[in-house]
């Protein structure tokens, strides 16, 4: 029985992909700044901006999308900056993790190359208006694991 359920969970979470990457636009002070760090240190393409120096531009790398957008109240984009969190979804962690470094790329001093206990392989940075950048790699095995720690079929009683 056990087997069985692990089989779907393996087969569904390789073979659904409805969703996709969601755009994310990080606030930006300083937009020349933040996409040179995006693109020189993290590895991401430039798709197209608006002008030079750019007010909005777009990158990706793969199929994770982002939009950096200028704000005019460079106060007001430092606080929303110190408060933004983003994930990315990436293959091969531990290339991306080596590239990041070599590229310049300071790892946050609370965010070395780890595997965490909800199953993801991460690390963190934080990008030049102060959001917290987290680079991430689902873990198969730690998938498999926490299905079978619900679906043991011990049960303690009380």
């Amino acid at each position: 029985m056990l087997d069985k359920w692990i089989s779907v969970i393996v087969r569904s979470w390789t073979q659904s992909s409805k969703a996709r990457s969601p755009f994310f636009q990080p606030p930006t002070r300083r937009n020349l700044e933040s996409l040179n760090w995006w693109t020189n240190v993290c590895g991401f393409k430039e798709a197209f901006r608006d002008a030079t120096p750019p007010n909005y531009a777009g990158i990706n790398r793969g199929e994770a999308y982002l939009h950096i957008a200028g704000m005019s109240v460079e106060e007001l984009a430092r606080k929303v900056g110190d408060q933004t969190m983003v994930r990315i979804a990436v293959q091969g962690i531990e290339a991306m993790y080596d590239e990041y470094q070599k590229r310049g790329g300071k790892v946050h001093p609370n965010g070395a190359l780890q595997t965490k206990p909800w199953g993801t392989k991460e690390f963190g940075a934080i990008d030049p208006n102060g959001v917290c950048v987290t680079f991430q790699e689902r873990r198969l095995l730690s998938l498999i694991a926490v299905a079978f720690a619900y679906c043991s079929p011990i049960r303690f009683s009380t």
